[in-house]
């Protein structure tokens, strides 16, 4: 089991209510973006491709997300989560934040760095509708939001593979 190293809260608005957890190049243009033709995602309530997760959120609700580096495989996740999936994604840099679809870069966003370039990365997504404010992960004047958990660990290679 793997212990929490690191973690960021930010609210992930978009007018258009499409957001994205994305590496650095992408948001530097050094990489192919998702609203390139070239970028295939592929997901459920997420999309996942290179360097980038896609997320749809209904436009009258604010998303908070939290972003977390794992040591290791962090707990499975609560069942108190709506949705919750586990995928492989490459990261270029390595460094993560989190930006608009269409309101395009935003420099004011923090970055939650992983340590490792050139890699892939197990990331477990989850998401959920907050009535409430008794989520310990999140700031307490949220009343009403759709949150979302990423959680990045690096895969355990087994040797001679």
């Amino acid at each position: 089991m793997g212990e929490l190293a690191s973690y960021l809260v930010e609210e992930a608005y978009d007018e258009e209510g499409t957001w994205m957890v994305v590496d650095e190049t992408v948001a530097t243009g050094k990489e192919t973006a998702p609203w390139e033709q070239e970028w295939q995602g592929q997901g459920d309530w997420v999309e996942v491709g290179p360097n980038a997760l896609v997320c749809q959120t209904h436009r009258d609700v604010r998303p908070y997300v939290r972003l977390e580096l794992w040591s290791g495989e962090p707990p499975l996740a609560e069942p108190a989560w709506d949705c919750s999936w586990t995928a492989e994604i490459f990261l270029r840099s390595g460094k993560i934040r989190l930006m608009g679809f269409y309101s395009g870069t935003e420099s004011h966003r923090r970055l939650l760095d992983l340590g490792h370039r050139d890699s892939t990365w197990l990331v477990r997504a989850q998401h959920k509708t907050l009535e409430n404010d008794r989520e310990t992960d999140f700031p307490r004047y949220i009343y009403r939001a759709e949150i979302y958990k990423f959680q990045f660990w690096r895969p355990i290679r087994l040797a001679g593979r």
